[in-house]
């Protein structure tokens, strides 16, 4: 990342004065420039890269989904991910913005719509978060302290979709405070309110084939909806519910200066935000058993947790800083979206899935 200051400069200006017949200097006083005007961003970072996870999972998607409908109950499923993402930001007078968008490509064992030998599901997935420093609200320094550097209004929200058996859309928004703690480097924690809408294809009325088994399962699903039963469109409304953001840049100066690496450390907690599904809706469609939404929409408490070595390859190679970033990392995601591990669909259906634990590596180029 560039930061942007001022530009310096000294103009010295003299006039001489020529007499007739004698010599007569008349210095004009020395006057130094107008500073150039504070840019608006002080730090402005957009950056364009590529990774790959390649044991990633997708709740309730059984191994075999590419050969089976529904995949082969009992069996657990991971494939590989690949993403290209692109990433802005930016640092102004008063807070900070930050905005992501990435595509990614699933393998078949994910496939599009849960079909079996379709190509992998694909995602649009994006967030954007920002802050409002109150030291700056303020023109004060007021929120700093022996803890705290600064502390901030947080808000934001996330938005996309993904054209897996599910057909997922999802909508997210927080809003909060976060506190960036007085320690080396760049340390934030911030505590938000979150609100959660969706829209899928579990339990919903349509064509039968959902999941991780050959077709709804009794009494839910399209067998009711043609039964005259009740129709549920698949829309479901979250509760509000708590979240925690953390984020950790750590230079790592006690290595060599040609080998500029930076630790870098994300830990998402949220907690549990209910089934999304009104009691009325889930009698219509019939939301009991053991493959039930009763049974296996309850949320829990989701741990989210990316650990990654940044290398700033331009420095090692070129001299040239914050041009291209590569990196290695470990994601640990603990009843991802939500999703109770312990559920039958989860458990049984599709072990293992609502955890995900993947190596990765990437790239990243910073247009400058």
């Amino acid at each position: 990342m560039k930061v942007s200051g001022f530009s310096k400069g000294v103009a010295l200006v003299a006039l001489a004065v020529i007499a007739a017949g004698s010599a007569l200097a008349a210095d004009m006083p020395m006057k130094a420039a107008s500073p150039a005007p504070t840019p608006f961003f002080l730090v402005n970072d957009t950056s364009f890269g590529f990774t790959w996870y390649p044991f990633s999972t997708d709740p309730g998607v059984s191994g075999g989904s590419d050969v089976v409908p529904g995949g082969v109950f009992g069996q657990g499923n991971a494939f590989s991910r690949y993403q290209a993402h692109m990433d802005h930001f930016d640092v102004w007078a008063y807070g900070t913005n930050l905005i992501h968008i990435e595509f990614d490509q699933y393998g078949k064992q994910d496939p599009s719509l849960g079909i079996p030998g379709a190509q992998g599901s694909r995602e649009f997935w994006s967030f954007g978060y920002s802050t409002l420093g109150f030291n700056e609200l303020t023109h004060s320094k007021a929120f700093s302290s022996v803890l705290t550097k600064n502390v901030s209004l947080f808000f934001g929200g996330v938005g996309g979709f993904q054209d897996n058996f599910l057909d997922e859309h999802t909508t997210q928004g927080v809003i909060g405070l976060q506190a960036t703690l007085n320690l080396p480097g760049v340390v934030n924690i911030g505590l938000t309110a979150m609100k959660e809408f969706t829209r899928n294809e579990f339990n919903g009325c349509g064509p039968g084939g959902f999941g991780v088994v050959n077709g709804p399962a009794p009494n839910i699903g399209a067998n009711t909806c043609a039964n005259g039963l009740g129709a549920f469109t698949g829309d479901r409304y979250y509760e509000w519910t708590w979240k925690v953001f953390s984020y950790i840049s750590e230079p790592l100066t006690f290595l060599p200066p040609q080998m500029p690496v930076t630790f870098v450390n994300i830990l998402n907690i949220t907690g549990p935000k209910g089934t999304g599904i009104s009691t009325a809706n889930c009698l219509a469609v019939g939301c009991f058993g053991p493959l039930g939404a009763f049974n296996n929409s309850e949320t829990k408490t989701e741990v989210f947790e990316d650990a990654r070595l940044s290398f700033d390859t331009s420095k090692m190679f070129w001299g040239k800083a914050g041009i291209w970033d590569t990196f290695v990392g470990y994601r640990y995601w603990f009843d991802k979206f939500g999703t109770n591990h312990s559920a039958p669909l989860f458990a049984l259906a599709a072990p293992g899935t609502s955890i995900e634990r993947t190596v990765y590596v990437g790239t990243t180029y910073h247009f400058k």
